[in-house]
């Protein structure tokens, strides 16, 4: 072992002992300890990981041609095939030599691999069989990156500080009375920013929050951007759906340097969890707000005054089959990944060959959809759902997209039949179970893409926050794992 890698193993042994067990999730702990892991995997165990992975491979695609009657059914796949066998074949001696096979290959197999996921010449068992060793081949991957091989205070300028958000409330209300009583930088927000705020004065006083964008977006498509979040956040305030009051966006803001923000009036209570579910048993008069809220969400008439807002939320989309909308933004993510993935992962593109292939026909008419909803994003106060936040993801689309992503993240919480019946009576349209099963698996994909582009951003040099670096790896197996136990039946 190198000195280098002697210390960098003392350095993660004992970030581990000073920060123990418990660690906070999307904190600078779980970053700095996520992130060490994967420096030392890279750095001690490179050839290993090359080597089991290059195995891996080389196995299945023996496996494929072989069982798979690749050659017959699909000749220009079955070649395609033959030739990855045989560039994984070839000696690869130095580092170098095998981070440049590594990438090259890794291009191949994800297009070819999203190719057979979709193409009708090829049984549709034997394709979603590739899709799911695909996607355990890729956990395995990932999880060895991540640490499974391993032995048993910069502060930004543009910091949001009391005293810059002070000075700027000052100017825009032109009033000096104005104080800022309390101000916090709350954890998460791989996204945006979320400050909480306390204020005093004749003219604006209360409890705030502030969205605020990074410099780059990390997904740059829906809303992630807050001027064009803040605008269905109104929408849906207005039309009485329990979405924040928020007050205004600014993209203009000298005094208060960084990424355009959005100022909202603090709804009462906490998260009730995060993006894996929620922090305790559901009760059932939560249950009813929450499946009333959806469906109300659901029933909201056409938004046309939000006009040609994003790709996703445009005028001609409300009048589209359900079917046709769902295609769209499917395919406009898939695009916009693999625009920016410098090296996709082919378990998430054969999974996009396999969704696209397979998006519901169903009846009823486009909505417009929160796109996030869990835990993570209700806030509750005693028991009631005070306020739906974080639009970022909002589009126009199927229900069953936002009751899926709800049977994703709270699912397991409560009382999933009663919730069905619920969200029923109170308007929400009939939803099959496959059909909320396929926007499972997409709610899944989504945020598995949605993770790789976010630390894509880190590794190309967009963006340098620290934890912004390990989730398209550490979070993979959260998104992946469930996508594989959705899929798991079929694949017998």
């Amino acid at each position: 072992m190198s000195t280098s890698a002697r210390l960098l193993r003392s350095i993660n042994q004992t970030a581990r002992r000073l920060f123990g067990p418990n660690v906070v999730y999307a904190s600078d702990q779980e970053a700095i300890l996520a992130s060490l892991n994967i420096l030392e995997s890279r750095e001690t165990l490179e050839a290993d990981l090359f080597a089991n992975w290059q195995a891996r491979l080389s196995a299945q695609l023996a496996d494929m041609t072989r069982g798979f009657s690749l050659s017959q059914l699909a000749p220009d796949l079955g070649e395609d095939a033959e030739a990855l066998k045989d560039q994984l074949a070839q000696p690869v001696p130095t580092a170098v030599e095998r981070q440049a096979a590594y990438q090259d290959v890794m291009r191949r197999w994800s297009a070819l691999v999203e190719r057979i996921a979709g193409d009708p010449r090829l049984p549709a068992d034997a394709r979603l069989k590739i899709v799911f060793e695909t996607g355990q081949a890729e956990l395995k991957r990932v999880n060895e990156l991540c640490g499974d091989l391993l032995p048993p205070d910069v502060v930004d300028d543009t910091e949001v500080t009391p005293e810059r958000l002070q000075r700027y409330l000052v100017d825009r209300f032109s009033d000096e009375t104005i104080k800022v009583t309390s101000c916090r930088i709350l954890p998460g927000g791989y996204g945006k920013e979320t400050t909480m705020f306390a204020v005093e004065g004749d003219s604006f006083h209360g409890e705030f929050v502030m969205r605020r964008d990074r410099d780059e977006p990390t997904v740059d498509n829906d809303c992630h951007r807050v001027s064009r979040e803040f605008p269905v956040i109104r929408a849906a305030f207005e039309q009485g759906f329990p979405a924040p009051e928020a007050l205004w966006v600014d993209t203009s803001h000298e005094l208060l340097p960084g990424g355009d923000f959005i100022i909202m009036t603090r709804a009462p209570g906490t998260t009730g969890g995060d993006v894996h579910g929620a922090s305790g048993k559901v009760d059932r008069s939560l249950v009813e707000l929450l499946a009333n809220s959806v469906a109300e969400l659901h029933s909201l008439p056409p938004l046309h005054e939000l006009g040609a807002l994003t790709e996703a939320i445009s005028p001609e989309l409300w009048d589209l089959p359900l079917k046709e909308v769902t295609r769209r933004y499917i395919q406009s993510i898939r695009d916009l990944y693999l625009r920016e993935m410098v090296v996709p992962s082919p378990a998430v593109l054969a999974l996009y060959g396999w969704v696209l292939d397979n998006i519901p026909d169903a009846p009823g008419r486009p909505v417009l959809l929160h796109g996030d909803i869990g835990f993570h994003n209700f806030i509750v106060d005693d028991g009631k759902l005070s306020a739906v936040v974080d639009w970022e993801f909002a589009h126009i689309g199927d229900p069953a997209d936002d009751v899926g992503y709800v049977r994703n993240t709270v699912g397991r919480s409560l009382d999933w039949n009663e919730f069905m019946s619920i969200y029923r009576a109170a308007g929400g349209p009939e939803l099959s179970e496959e059909r909320i099963r396929f926007f499972q698996i997409w709610g899944h994909l989504r945020n598995l893409t949605a993770s790789q582009l976010t630390t894509n951003c880190f590794e190309t040099g967009k963006l340098s926050e620290l934890k912004l670096g390990h989730v398209g790896h550490s979070m993979m197996a959260g998104f992946l794992a469930p996508i594989i136990a959705l899929m798991e039946p079929q694949s017998a």
